[in-house]
């Protein structure tokens, strides 16, 4: 099934384009730290120096090395995002899910839950919760940005699965005795495996771009060092206004190049998968 779905891809120029840059950052986040083991949150020299041999991208007005602060946020950030992503699509994979199967007053329960959760602007809720909390890790603001972002998932999947329920060979395994679980895993979700891989993929894109807006307006992580932090701190110290152009640029420029290597991503797979918007 796996390779039946990644074969086509490797067809399409924006798939390439789109999973290189992302695998480009992903190998910068992970190995960047380890290649320059500097603390980012302790002093490393003069402060507001542009970049230099001795600091490849300057300093902060705390004298802070941007460079470790850009290379560890950005694992951070990816880190929230894989989170975020992990616990939406489990949410709403199994909200969908069970919605679907069951039918019924089940049905009618789980999608009010749902529809009431979505008509809740969910960033203005973040906000709330996030205010509230004086310390926030990166797990509680990924969990935040989780238990928010996943009704319009599970509204997806059971629309879905509602269409492969009548199928033959769904109601042949009904026949042979399999139960709800068995049925949802062996025969349910692995049809739709291409459009969850998708919504896995935009939930890490959401992940980012919410934590780099909580963090802007300060109520984003209280530990660590992630984008959003770096660019907050930009904007608290008026790093645009006064020219320090390396504070706000390199932090900047990696959370476009997240956010739209993801967007191309999902843009070739749709036109991969889906026939109507299939390239002739």
């Amino acid at each position: 099934m796996w390779k039946q779905m990644i074969r086509p891809l490797f067809k399409s120029p924006k798939f390439i384009v789109g999973a290189t840059i992302f695998l480009l950052i992903v190998l910068m986040a992970i190995l960047g730290p380890i290649v320059y083991p500097k603390d980012p949150t302790s002093f490393a020299g003069i402060p507001e120096q542009p970049p230099s041999k001795q600091y490849p991208l300057g300093t902060d007005t705390y004298g802070g090395d941007l460079l470790a602060k850009v290379l560890n946020g950005t694992r951070s950030s990816l880190y929230i995002g894989f989170l975020v992503a992990i616990i939406s699509m489990s949410i709403g994979l199994l909200v969908g899910t069970f919605s679907a199967i069951k039918g019924g007053i089940i049905d009618d329960i789980l999608m009010g839950l749902t529809n009431i959760v979505l008509t809740i602007p969910s960033i203005l809720l973040a906000i709330l919760i996030a205010s509230y909390l004086n310390i926030r890790s990166l797990e509680v603001i990924a969990v935040i940005l989780g238990i928010l972002s996943w009704p319009w998932f599970a509204r997806a999947i059971r629309a879905q699965l509602m269409s492969l329920i009548n199928r033959e060979y769904v109601y042949l395994s009904r026949l042979a005795g399999y139960g709800d679980f068995r049925l949802a895993i062996e025969d349910l979700i692995p049809a739709i495996a291409t459009y969850t891989f998708m919504a896995f993929i935009l939930f890490i894109n959401g992940g980012i771009l919410g934590e780099a807006g909580l963090s802007l307006i300060g109520l984003g992580p209280t530990k660590g060092v992630t984008l959003g932090i770096v660019l907050q701190w930009a904007v608290l110290m008026e790093a645009i206004r006064r020219g320090l152009w390396w504070w706000f640029i390199p932090p900047g420029v990696i959370i476009v190049a997240l956010t739209s290597s993801l967007l191309i991503i999902t843009t070739a797979m749709d036109e991969v998968f889906n026939p109507k918007l299939r390239e002739r």
